[in-house]
């Protein structure tokens, strides 16, 4: 089994006027490359959360 490099559990996050996660766990392994989504999906606040750059 491969090696966990990030796990969330129970992450959430909303701006006044949206609610974009609620609950979301995942595990990440080695070589993750690739985040998709339609506009607005939250895809670049996940990755500013996961950094640290957002509360």
């Amino acid at each position: 089994m491969p090696a966990t490099v990030l796990r969330a559990q129970d992450l959430g996050y909303a701006f006044p006027q949206r609610r974009l996660f609620h609950q979301l766990s995942f595990e990440l392994p080695p070589g993750l490359s690739l985040v998709r989504g339609g506009d607005g999906s939250g895809k670049t606040t996940l990755l500013r959360l996961l950094a640290g750059a957002l509360p």
